[in-house]
């Protein structure tokens, strides 16, 4: 059985040269300014406020398909509803929940990384990709870093 933890350390190198070169491809005829722009609001294609699991890892690799996230990252928010689409279930999540109960992922993302950072168990780079993904999806999300 794979714990969050360990899936969490698995996926914390990120490929940010493979990012860039997915982005610098996708958007060769936009500008810099328009490659760097969060999409406004009623543009965003996906609502990190309110989907399934199995919505967050579509939406996941669609992102990375357009150069907004990394490959470790894609990673990262698709593995869960993989193990439980292979496996039928994971940790009490089956299937069928993951293809139907929504949640917000940011605020689920901000949960786990106050949990992983009180628990002591996660190193400098988990804590750094976790922030620079919640970053990325609050951008994408509301248009602005929240974060900062």
């Amino acid at each position: 059985m794979i714990n969050s933890v360990g899936i969490n350390s698995y996926y914390q190198v990120t490929s940010a040269g493979h990012q860039e070169n997915k982005a610098s491809q996708a958007h060769s005829h936009q500008s810099a300014a328009e490659v760097d722009k969060a999409p406004s609001l009623p543009d965003r294609q996906f609502d990190f406020t309110n989907m399934t699991l199995k919505e967050q890892s579509e939406a996941a690799q669609t992102l990375y398909d357009q150069g907004v996230l990394s490959m470790g990252e894609m990673a990262f928010m698709t593995g869960r509803y993989g193990l439980i689409e292979h496996d039928g279930q994971l940790g009490g999540t089956t299937l069928a929940q993951a293809q139907s109960e929504k949640f917000n992922v940011i605020t689920k993302m901000k949960d786990d990384l106050a949990t992983v950072k009180q628990q002591g168990v996660a190193t400098d780079d988990v804590v750094k990709n976790y922030e620079s993904m919640i970053r990325k999806l609050e951008v994408y999300q509301y248009g602005l870093n929240t974060s900062a």
